[in-house]
């Protein structure tokens, strides 16, 4: 994947109600790997659905420990014990990213997988799609 094509999913505004790290996740499944994802259309949003975030991700793929681009990422925040935010993995410059959004951000980013506990954030698994 070239940093050109994910570009364009950073800095698009985070908003609990309409726009969250699952939106970002849809997104960009469909955008730059043609992939359908349905999540449920009265699904939690916020902290509530954050909370859910895991269990509604995990029938959509397998976890890997090779992850591609594309593969969903589960991450736990900070505090927490189960996941509860969700991103997409791209090898970019030679090493991991995650691009996802939340509310502490305000906007979607990248951010490389080895800084993520810098921000809060552990990962939980990677997922290859089904």
């Amino acid at each position: 994947m070239r940093l050109a094509d994910v570009e364009r999913f950073v800095a698009i505004p985070y908003d609990e109600r309409e726009f969250d790290c699952a939106d970002l996740v849809v997104l960009v499944q469909r955008a730059l790997f043609g992939r359908t994802v349905q999540l449920p259309g009265r699904r939690p949003r916020g902290v509530e659905g954050q909370a859910a975030m895991g269990e509604l991700s995990r029938p959509y793929g397998r976890r890997t420990d090779t992850p591609q681009d594309g593969d969903l990422v589960l991450m736990v925040e900070h505090g927490q014990k189960r996941p509860g935010h969700a991103g997409v993995f791209f090898f970019l410059a030679h090493e991991g990213w995650v691009l996802h959004t939340n509310e502490r951000n305000g906007c979607s980013v990248l951010h490389r997988v080895r800084e993520l506990p810098d921000f809060g954030l552990r990962i939980e698994g990677y997922y290859a799609w089904a």
